[in-house]
Formats: structure tokens, C-alpha cells, sequence
């Protein structure tokens, strides 16, 4: 019943964020759904499932995660559920992408229908795996899309987005996802989607470890047993798991404070994340907040 009436907070809401920024698909799949599953310190974990709401419309993949990142920080940074699509060439630029380009404002096009088109379920499970709490978060819970099947049966946009929004210039988020996002928000400074463009497991492991070190209240280690339940990733050899969390090292010491103070180590067991000092500022008015908030708190 404590755990019942705890709600989605703290380090059960932390998680879930985490693994929805960082777990969606690398590559295209033909799956109609795919779990992400991570443990917390008490033996209690948070389970996110990615499903298709469109037999047609396939899982988010790849340069899509930019998206994602991108429509949820407009959101917590604008404080407002509603998203007006003249951000769509703010994000074409951010990306090195040509408004001007047929095939680039397209694409673009297929990476916001693909969220649009998304449904997450979050489950919370206690020790012994039975789930206590569940809850369904779409990202985008409202979008004008005009759309049409091919003759393969393959369904392809039809217009424009410009076109398709022409009725309505708006784009409603998901209230509940919202909802969750405003309670502990942790945007994403593009300097961490800029250094890993073209390299997107290794945009969500700093993304992951950034999201880790911001929402810390405590040292952490994640085993890496644990780590592959996270990820899109069945690769059981270690060492490539240390090498690849050793390149995000790299990159993230080269980046501008206070990116650059991320501190982590990386073992053959797996990884330790520092937390970053309670205060730290990536977004003026988006400070770290107190220990009672972070993941670790309690544990």
C-alpha cells in the first residue's frame, strides 16, 4: 500500500523519463512493440513500453530520438502542452537541416509523425516483478496528419507538415506526459545531440549518463547486465560496452562546462555516475535541485 500511494515520483518518475529519451529503437524494426526495463536501488524497477498505435506507422527510429528531444524541451522550456509548428524549421536548423531541401523537409515530415504516432506505457513493478502501478503517456496526444497507403500498402504522408497543420498551427503533448515532465524537469542542451549526430547509441549513452548525474542525489553504480535491459542493445561483450561508454567519456570532456563536469567511471563490472553539485544550471531557470529530489535519495 506504500508503494501503491508513493505515486510516480521521485526515482520511479526519473527512470521513466530516462528510459523514454533513451530507449527507443537504433534501427528500424517490422516489432509492433519493444520494453526498456531498468532497476532501481531497492530491488523495485520501471518498465517503459514502446508500442505502435498504427499497424502502418512504424516505432521511432534513429534521427527520430532528435525529435523527441527536441518537442519535449520546447515544452518544459515554454512551460505550455501546446507546440506551434513554425518550431519545425528552428529544429531543421538546429540539425544541419535545409528548409529549403524537398527530401530534408520530408523526412523531417516522417520523424514527427513517427512520435506523433507513438504510445508509451509506463509500468512500476516491485520486487517480486508485479507491476503496482501503470499508466499510458503518449508524446503527442493531438496533431493534424493527413496520410495515405500506397499501393504496398505502406502508409506515406500526403502533404506537407506546413500543410497539414494549415488548419490548426498547434500540436497538443501528451497532458500526462507533460503533467510528469513539469514535475522534475531535465532539459537537454544540444550540445549532446551536436557531438553524437551521427552516432545515436552513442547519443543516448550521454544523454543517459548527463540525465544520470543531473537527477543524482548519490554515487550510483549500474552493473552492466543492468544496463543492457536500457538500452537497444544485446550485445553481451563487455568490452565493447566499456569502449563505447569510454568514447562518451571523451566526448563529454570535450564539451563546455559544465557538460564537461560530468564525471563517471567506467569498470569491467560496469558504471559508477557522480552526481552533479545540487545547483548546477544547463538552462537559466532550470537548476539542479535539492538531494530530496534526485534519484538516490532515498536509497
Amino acid at each position: 500500500m506504500g508503494l501503491w500511494k508513493s505515486g510516480m515520483s521521485g526515482d520511479k518518475l526519473f527512470t521513466a523519463q530516462m528510459l523514454i529519451y533513451c530507449g527507443l529503437p537504433i534501427n528500424k524494426t517490422d516489432a509492433s512493440s519493444v520494453v526498456r526495463k531498468s532497476r532501481l536501488a531497492d530491488g523495485s524497477s520501471v518498465r517503459v513500453t514502446f508500442h505502435q498505435t498504427n499497424p502502418d506507422v512504424p516505432l521511432p527510429f534513429r534521427a527520430d530520438r532528435t525529435m523527441a528531444y527536441f518537442l519535449t524541451n520546447k515544452a518544459v522550456m515554454q512551460q505550455s502542452p501546446l507546440l506551434r509548428w513554425d518550431y519545425a524549421n528552428e529544429y531543421m536548423r538546429l540539425f544541419g537541416l535545409n528548409p529549403d531541401s524537398g527530401a530534408h523537409y520530408k523526412a523531417v515530415q516522417e520523424r514527427f509523425t513517427r512520435i506523433a504516432y507513438l504510445g508509451i506505457n509506463v509500468e512500476y513493478l516491485d520486487m517480486e516483478d508485479q507491476v503496482v502501478e501503470h499508466w499510458k503517456c503518449p508524446i503527442i496526444d493531438n496533431a493534424r496528419i493527413s496520410a495515405k497507403i500506397d499501393p504496398e500498402g505502406k502508409w506515406k504522408p500526403s502533404v506537407t507538415i506546413a500543410e497539414m497543420l494549415s488548419a490548426k498551427q498547434e500540436v497538443t503533448f501528451g497532458l500526462r506526459f507533460f503533467m510528469e515532465l513539469q514535475k522534475q524537469p531535465v532539459p537537454i542542451p544540444i550540445e549532446l545531440l551536436l557531438a553524437t549526430q551521427k552516432a545515436h547509441r552513442l547519443m543516448d549513452y550521454v544523454v543517459f549518463l548527463y540525465w544520470r548525474a543531473f537527477a543524482g542525489a548519490t554515487q550510483s553504480f549500474i552493473p552492466w547486465r543492468y544496463l543492457q535491459e536500457q538500452f537497444d542493445n544485446v550485445d553481451s561483450n563487455q568490452d565493447r560496452w566499456t569502449q563505447q561508454f569510454r568514447k562518451a567519456q571523451i566526448i563529454l570532456k570535450a564539451l563546455p562546462d559544465p557538460i564537461g563536469q560530468i564525471k563517471f567511471d567506467v569498470s569491467p563490472a560496469g558504471l559508477t555516475v557522480h552526481p552533479l553539485p545540487i545547483g548546477t544550471t544547463f538552462f537559466q531557470g532550470f537548476p539542479k535541485l535539492g538531494a530530496k529530489k534526485g534519484i538516490g535519495s532515498g536509497s
